[in-house]
């Protein structure tokens, strides 16, 4: 076995990466479960009371959290392999004789996703406190670029929820979440083009404390992308009554409590599939990804599927997944004007697109209106010769040959999305080493990314239908 492309070693911790560019990819890569919808499958396990197995489930650290965080919460939970198990059981409530708060612990602090654990445990407990929900700190105009939270409580209360912002404790009534009907448009920072950085959470948060009301709930112009709607198949799996249209779904809670055992398949990592598409089209290579098919680009991913075809990128499904592959010619096509909110490509997205862009025609425009200000793998990006200005709206991206000096460079990531920007334009760069710090992000997201690089750039047949 040997590596003919670019070197991805450690150096002193997962902390640091050292990339060198230059050689297309070229590997199959199995493309694990979707983080975004274990945090919120997990979620409902815990209220739902089912004996639950989640199985294509990531190793990431949000699922390590999880199985450190869940016990303590009275959850008993295992692994196996891809599979996380969880027995909720009958969580004590806090009618005890202090009538103190079931408190989040503070490893809750290190994860995003235990965000969402608040509908749930309010529900079982009637009392929760919590001090503060971590991830990646992104955008400009929330806390000072911290993760918000105070919507998940503006929903809450909508349910009947009270909160005590001294003690940052919710406290429901006796009778537990009342049935309601909500407006989540209310939550975002554009009423027209439904966008922002509450809008998805609030829905899902939305959603959550609906399956545990007691009566059916009416959400008008809720968030609908895809890790939205694997949470109301989950749901209606469970027994609950889910009914849709484009911009109202109602929840109804299932009629009994169910003791069989409730299984769920995570589907595939669709920010997972960004990645890899954007390394097979900036290397030149051809990725053959598993775990995935055309139906998971064209519903998960429509407008970043558009954006690809347009750019040239080349796409074939075959019996084990998509292969993937840049322009036969290695010219790209321009792309139009990027414009992020939930309509179109997920934010998550948007760095990785950002690399893209300095490969074809420009310039391109790209404006992020769900994290307003995430940008910041622009300062990386610049040191390996990309040519970006800022808008009054977002950034214009130019054609940019990437580079990076003789003797090499280096670049710091400063969360998950945007180390995977300058790592993917790391290995799109000619010349030298370029040394990534802050990789350790890398692990909120993607399972064993390095090491899936490594056997990426491994000489393997591909089918050869591109």
């Amino acid at each position: 076995m040997s590596i003919n492309a670019p070197t991805l070693a450690p150096l002193q911790s997962p902390a640091h990466l050292t990339a060198r560019g230059g050689n297309p990819a070229r590997g199959h890569v199995n493309v694990s479960g979707f983080k975004h919808v274990m945090v919120l499958a997990v979620a409902y396990a815990v209220g739902s009371r089912r004996h639950t197995v989640l199985t294509n489930v990531p190793d990431i650290l949000e699922t390590r959290t999880y199985l450190e965080l869940l016990p303590q919460l009275g959850v008993h939970t295992s692994q196996a392999g891809s599979s996380l198990v969880l027995a909720p059981g009958d969580l004590p409530s806090t009618d005890d004789a202090t009538g103190s708060a079931t408190v989040l612990p503070p490893v809750a602090e290190n994860i995003h996703g235990s965000l969402y654990l608040l509908p749930p445990l309010l529900a079982r407990r009637g009392r929760i406190g919590f001090s503060a929900f971590g991830g990646c700190p992104i955008g400009s105009a929330h806390d000072r670029g911290a993760r918000p939270w105070r919507h998940i409580v503006r929903v809450l209360e909508h349910f009947g929820a009270r909160f005590d912002a001294t003690r940052r404790e919710l406290t429901l009534p006796p009778h537990g979440y009342r049935a309601t009907e909500l407006d989540l448009g209310l939550f975002a920072d554009d009423q027209t083009l439904l966008t922002g950085a509450e809008y998805s959470g609030a829905t899902k948060a939305a959603v959550l404390a609906a399956a545990f009301a007691d009566g059916t709930t009416v959400l008008h112009r809720p968030y609908r992308k895809a890790e939205l709607e694997s949470l109301l198949r989950l749901l209606e799996q469970d027994g609950v009554h889910v009914r849709r249209t484009p911009d109202r779904i109602e929840i109804t809670p299932r009629p009994e409590r169910r003791q069989d055992l409730l299984t769920y398949d995570l589907p595939p990592d669709l920010l997972e599939v960004v990645t890899w598409t954007t390394i097979a089209a900036v290397t030149g290579g051809r990725v053959h990804l598993t775990n995935v098919t055309t139906e998971t680009l064209r519903d998960g991913l429509g407008a970043e599927y558009a954006l690809w075809r347009a750019a040239g990128l080349r796409f074939a499904e075959d019996s084990g997944g998509v292969i993937v592959g840049a322009p036969r010619d290695g010219r790209f096509a321009p792309l139009p004007e990027i414009r992020v909110d939930p309509t179109t490509i997920y934010s998550d997205s948007q760095p990785l697109f950002t690399v893209l862009a300095t490969q074809c025609p420009g310039p391109t425009h790209i404006v992020d209106g769900v994290w307003q200000g995430r940008y910041n793998h622009l300062d990386g990006l610049a040191a390996l010769g990309a040519d970006i200005r800022h808008t009054p709206q977002g950034i214009l991206v130019g054609t940019s040959p990437l580079h990076a000096p003789a003797n090499g460079t280096q670049v710091h990531a400063t969360d998950l999305r945007c180390a995977a920007a300058l790592l993917v334009a790391a290995l799109a760069a000619d010349g030298g080493p370029v040394h990534i710090t802050g990789t350790h992000h890398l692990d909120r997201g993607y399972d064993h990314l390095p090491r899936k690089l490594a056997d990426c750039f491994v000489d393997s047949p591909l089918p050869s239908v591109l």
